[in-house]
């Protein structure tokens, strides 16, 4: 039997992003869980995202490029092995309250999606160089 995971809690913020806190946990042996939280917030790439590079919308196009068709959203899971079934829901609420006091302002911040953005594009540059390093050197 397979557990379709479930959105515990939608928390929209000043920003303009959506927080979608999931459950996904499942049972492992013997009345015992494994409980997880993952914490999603999909994140759209726009075009003022980019505006400290000298051209800004190269910029953006390049990353549309790199990015394809691959969904964009800044993810946290929180994982806690072996729990009690009793203790499922109390556990996962405490998972929910330490997010919250832990990393909730950080998402909150004005600049969030754009520092996220930037920092992937980074990576995606990175990630693209390091291929065609491979290709010239002929592996």
């Amino acid at each position: 039997m397979e557990i379709e995971d479930r959105i515990l809690e939608e928390i929209h913020l000043e920003n303009g992003l959506t927080v979608y806190l999931v459950d996904q946990s499942r049972p492992i042996v013997g009345g015992r869980w494994q409980v997880q939280l993952l914490v999603r917030v999909p994140l759209e790439p726009q075009a003022a995202h980019f505006e400290k590079f000298p051209d800004p919308s190269e910029a953006f196009r390049e990353f549309t490029s790199l990015a394809a068709d691959t969904p964009l959203e800044f993810q946290i899971v929180k994982v806690r092995n072996f729990i009690d079934e009793s203790r499922l829901q109390e556990t996962l609420e405490q998972m929910k309250d330490d997010f919250t006091r832990s990393a909730l302002e950080y998402l909150k911040k004005p600049g969030f999606a754009a520092s996220f953005i930037l920092k992937k594009f980074e990576e995606l540059r990175g990630k693209k160089a390091s291929s065609q390093r491979r290709k010239e050197l002929g592996g």
